[in-house]
């Protein structure tokens, strides 16, 4: 399991991507973006399109997690922005507990 004292970066894309990727694919999507370095330790959220699931990537020194939240009563409540924002390890926790996080995430990454 994911242990969030040796996190080092938690990244929200709030890009349209595909829920059928599965962790090869969302792997490839990552290495555009990031180095190996970068993507070890480091937690990746992806939102789908109606915003009532959730992929979860993370990779540390055992190997690659995939982790799947569907969301039955809520949906997650933020906006389209750039791709992979980085939030921090409480704002993951509220985002998975369905609390909003839409005035916060757009204050704090204004362009």
């Amino acid at each position: 399991m994911i242990d969030l004292n040796k996190v080092k970066n938690c990244y929200l894309y709030t890009s349209k991507v595909d829920m059928r990727f599965g962790i090869f694919a969302i792997q490839k999507r990552l290495a555009l973006s990031f180095t190996p370095i970068e993507i070890l330790g480091s937690i990746f959220i992806f939102v789908s399109r109606d915003r009532k699931q959730v992929k979860i990537y993370y990779e540390d020194e055992y190997g690659s997690w995939l982790f799947i939240n569907k969301m039955k009563y809520y949906k997650v409540q933020i906006e389209a922005m750039i791709e992979a924002k980085e939030i921090s390890k409480d704002d993951l926790n509220y985002l998975l507990k369905g609390v909003e996080l839409k005035s916060k995430i757009e204050h704090q990454y204004s362009i």
